[in-house]
């Protein structure tokens, strides 16, 4: 099902990118941003694009400096347009396998992954960072799947060189990968995706190093209210406060902890304080961690690493439309993740209905989410609508 439904994908994306007019968003400005790369400029300060200065790490010039080469310094707008088309079949390839290897979405919910209009457009008509970001991020949870949490760090450290929002995907995968890896094994992955970032920006690190790590991964960055797609049904006024901020920030980081706890490590009492007392108790001889890794399932992986990406979107500072292919692709594995309690009661009728109506509330999550993204401009209503349904999902979730 997963391969016919990739094939079919890209042949909707090719018809896509031959009908649908381009309008520039963003590719003028990522090349205008190479050029300079290219003419040998490494202060990340004077790097600029017609939309403003650069804010994404060196992995992000290097793909879009690749780009500009092979499409005439960024002229042939139709063969970049291919490219992408290329790399979203190649995401939905790897999302896909994720997928089916968590055996948690039934296989007609995978259609799911190819009905989004706004996806479309963020991969093959506007050629957005975050699609190659998210594919690569793809990639890193299916080596986690594999238990290969090395080559996950290294994937996982290249997805966050294109743009940082990767690093969303961190917190449950150190959990998993402290948690249920050698204590040796756990100090190569981390220092694998250390040397990563090391090596992606080095040009820049190793000449102006201030100016690179301030733009590159930015935090107090300032969001314009006109582009949220989160937050129109609050005032601009408390949009651009700093009370606003902190207080997603904190939040942020206490569910985060709360999931650590609760879902992402379950043994011994959960995260506070098992998981620390058997970190320091394996330390001593770097144990062996066979039996955990036998009950880290591939759905574990992928639901812990989906879950905390996913609070990472509903408590964001904002979300501009390309943010999207975030998380959208991992949905269907959040939906279903959440156990369907008494299913199985009140006698094959009673569980078919409950059944049908999980089925429908699933998909009509997924389809009120896909409205809230397809209005243009964004609307207070449209704005509330999304964070509501995100904040559903999430305490679903959490109860789930």
């Amino acid at each position: 099902v997963a391969r016919v439904l990739v094939v079919l994908d890209a042949l909707l994306s090719v018809a896509i990118v031959r009908r649908v007019a381009y309008t520039n968003i963003d590719w003028n400005a990522y090349m205008g941003e190479a050029r300079g790369y290219a003419s040998g400029e490494r202060d990340y300060a004077k790097l600029r694009g017609d939309t403003g200065p650069l804010v994404y790490p060196a992995g992000f010039l290097y793909l879009y400096d690749a780009l500009r080469r092979v499409t005439d310094d960024g002229a042939d707008v139709r063969r970049a347009q291919m490219i992408f088309v290329v790399v979203y079949a190649a995401h939905q390839a790897a999302a896909m396998a994720v997928t089916v290897k968590a055996r948690v979405v039934p296989p007609w919910a995978l259609s799911l992954l190819c009905v989004s209009k706004r996806i479309h457009s963020v991969f093959a008509l506007r050629m957005f960072n975050d699609g190659v970001c998210s594919l690569v991020a793809w990639v890193a949870i299916w080596l986690a799947q594999s238990k290969r949490f090395v080559a996950a760090a290294v994937a996982l450290s290249v997805a966050a060189s294109v743009k940082m929002n990767a690093l969303l995907f961190l917190p449950p995968f150190l959990v998993l990968l402290v948690g249920h890896e050698r204590v040796s094994t756990a100090c190569v992955a981390v220092g694998a995706f250390v040397g990563v970032q090391v090596v992606v920006g080095w040009p820049f690190l190793s000449t102006y190093p201030r100016e690179y790590v301030g733009r590159a991964f930015e935090l107090g960055r300032k969001f314009t209210y006109e582009w949220t797609v989160n937050w129109k049904f609050v005032s601009i006024e408390t949009f651009s406060s700093d009370a606003f901020s902190l207080g997603l920030l904190l939040a942020h980081v206490a569910i985060l902890f709360a999931f650590a706890h609760a879902r992402w490590y379950r043994r011994g009492g959960g995260f506070f304080p098992a998981f620390f007392v058997d970190f320091f108790e394996r330390a001593r001889t770097d144990a062996a961690a066979s039996k955990r890794l036998k009950s880290l399932t591939a759905a574990d992986v992928v639901c812990a690493m989906a879950e905390g990406n996913f609070i990472g979107i509903v408590f964001a500072r904002s979300l501009h439309y390309q943010f999207y292919a975030w998380y959208f692709h991992s949905l269907p594995l959040l939906l279903w993740s959440i156990s369907s309690n008494g299913s199985r009661r009140g006698g094959k009728g009673g569980g078919r209905l409950r059944r049908a109506l999980a089925v429908a509330a699933r998909v009509g999550a997924m389809g009120a989410i896909e409205w809230c993204w397809n209005v243009y401009p964004s609307t207070p209503t449209s704005s509330l609508v999304l964070f509501a349904t995100h904040a559903a999902l999430l305490m679903s979730l959490w109860l789930g």
